[in-house]
């Protein structure tokens, strides 16, 4: 007896970890997968392991004004994404929530993160730096709203998203200076010398 209840208290932990692995794999590979445009990616932070951290640049949305949505609704023929809208109140097919218990919390609708084995972080980190590519996050959506980065890969630039990234980079429009009419030849009071 005492020599079954050993095996059974060694047993009984190793099949509770594989139910749980085994639930795990389930889910992770369960739901619909989108490619999701990505902007300002960081390569590899060497003390926290082999990642890449993004911003989401969701089609449809310029940028959140306010807080960030808690719920996005992706339209398209998966894999393709050809919009979001942040409209709750309609039916939607395939809803994303941001997971407040996550890395980012809230604002995990517009911030990613990806991890990468050693191998394909070197192989991405050249590709992260050429301004002439853009990347796409593979993300996993399930029923339940909940989604997982599962891949990047990276395309050239649009010459639509070439002449965006030009007409970003250019100076801002700086307004004329305010010119004071000339007067008696007096330099006019300095703002200390007032009363």
């Amino acid at each position: 007896m005492n020599r079954l209840a050993r095996l059974a208290a060694v047993i009984a932990p190793v099949l509770g970890l594989a139910a749980l692995w085994g639930m795990s794999e389930r889910t992770y590979y369960e739901g619909t997968d989108w490619e999701v445009p990505i902007q300002g990616y960081d390569p590899r932070d060497y003390l926290r392991g082999h990642y890449v951290e993004f911003s989401y640049d969701w089609p449809g949305i310029d940028e959140f004004r306010d807080a960030p949505p808690e719920m996005l609704c992706l339209e398209g023929d998966a894999p393709n994404l050809t919009r979001v809208t942040t409209d709750s109140d309609k039916p939607c097919a395939h809803p994303i929530r941001a997971d407040a218990s996550g890395v980012y919390g809230w604002d995990a609708l517009t911030r990613g993160r990806l991890y990468l084995g050693q191998d394909r972080a070197m192989e991405l980190q050249g590709e992260l730096q050429e301004r002439g590519q853009r990347g796409i996050v593979t993300i996993r959506q399930r029923d339940d709203g909940s989604f997982t980065p599962i891949s990047i890969r990276f395309r050239p630039l649009t010459p639509e998203e070439v002449a965006e990234r030009d007409a970003q980079n250019t100076a801002p429009f700086m307004p004329p200076a305010i010119m004071l009419p000339e007067s008696s030849g007096n330099p006019p009071p300095s703002p200390q010398s007032a009363p």
